[in-house]
């Protein structure tokens, strides 16, 4: 009885040991998988690259991504879930403050990661699925923008519009700003350029949403 319980203790931390060591070479090749897409993009970086930057056997790859399109989408994946942890805004208590801190966080992704998000555009030409992975993402943010509108309308602090084409219009604003801006042209070379950039967008998306309400 005793010995039974000892090996299913045995086993159990065994198969702790085994998750967390998947976990952390999975993290490992993420981690050189997002590195090797940044610096080369996307139709340039290979397997090969991905496993050389990760110092990882060239079939390891495989038992956690199918491909190179497969890790990219996980890339992805995981960059999205930091930008939108990053954007997100309470909506409640000094708007203003809110806003600014929700596209302050949004901005400061594009920045770190420039080089993903232009492998991103070069992506979304050469790959249906990455496109479309996109677009949900894409349509995530702006129906939260858009639902954060219509509670604000239901209280009555917001004038009647078409929540859900301003809240894609709102999130386009900021995101093409991020690509046009830090992607595009490059990471900033002046230390104000992002909170020059901040205190823009944040003082044009709150007179579109609230008008002069806030001002009062």
């Amino acid at each position: 009885m005793s010995r039974a319980l000892g090996s299913s203790v045995s086993n159990a931390e065994r198969a702790r040991l085994r998750r967390e060591q998947a976990d952390a070479t999975r993290g490992l090749l993420l981690r050189s998988a997002r590195e090797v897409f940044e610096e080369q993009g996307y139709k340039a970086a290979s397997v090969n690259a991905i496993t050389a930057r990760a110092d990882t056997a060239h079939g390891t790859f495989y038992l956690y991504f199918k491909n190179k399109q497969d890790a990219f989408i996980q890339v992805l994946a995981d960059i999205n879930v930091q930008l939108h942890a990053e954007a997100e805004a309470s909506w409640q208590g000094d708007r203003r403050a809110s806003a600014a801190k929700a596209t302050a966080g949004f901005l400061g992704v594009f920045v770190l990661h420039a080089g993903l998000w232009r492998a991103l555009l070069e992506a979304i030409l050469l790959d249906p699925a990455i496109e479309q992975m996109w677009a949900d993402m894409r349509r995530t943010f702006a129906e939260r923008v858009a639902r954060n509108i219509e509670r604000e309308q239901q209280a009555g602090l917001v004038r009647p519009f078409d929540a859900r084409n301003a809240g894609y219009a709102l999130a386009s604003m900021v995101e093409w700003y991020a690509f046009t801006h830090f992607v595009m042209e490059g990471p900033p070379t002046s230390p104000d350029a992002v909170g020059e950039a901040v205190e823009l967008l944040t003082d044009l998306w709150i007179h579109a949403v609230y008008g002069d309400r806030l001002d009062d």
